[in-house]
């Protein structure tokens, strides 16, 4: 079966671009990630709020705030889709890194996606 992909476009042929379920997944998890809560007016509460850690300095106590909030949000956004099984976070040459390692529902496959945003210094 064949999903939209996102972001939203046409392709070479003129018509929606489509992808599969995997990458579907993905880009959820990367949406709920990115999206700040407030920032979709019929769904006030979606997202993660990351950008307002970003700021915050490198510490342990950001990474594990992080981690948690990451954890949290995919738990409560992604619940019919997967099953969350770690959340990594790292800061490194001014970026950061989310690893998310899941189980797509219902089919078991497990994967693992890196997810990276630049750190405003």
């Amino acid at each position: 079966m064949a999903y939209p992909d996102f972001p939203y476009r046409i392709d070479t042929q003129g018509r929606t671009a489509t992808t599969t379920h995997l990458d579907v997944i993905r880009d959820r998890i990367e949406q709920v990630l990115f999206t700040e809560p407030g920032e979709r007016v019929m769904m006030p509460t979606f997202g993660c709020g990351l950008h307002r850690l970003l700021f915050a300095g490198i510490s342990d106590a950001v990474v594990e705030n992080t981690r948690s909030l990451v954890s949290t949000s995919l738990q409560t956004w992604m619940q019919d889709d997967i099953d969350l099984s770690d959340v990594g976070v790292r800061f490194e040459n001014g970026a950061l890194y989310i690893d998310v390692a899941y189980v797509v529902l219902p089919t078991g496959e497990s994967q693992l996606a890196t997810f990276e945003r630049e750190v405003s210094a």
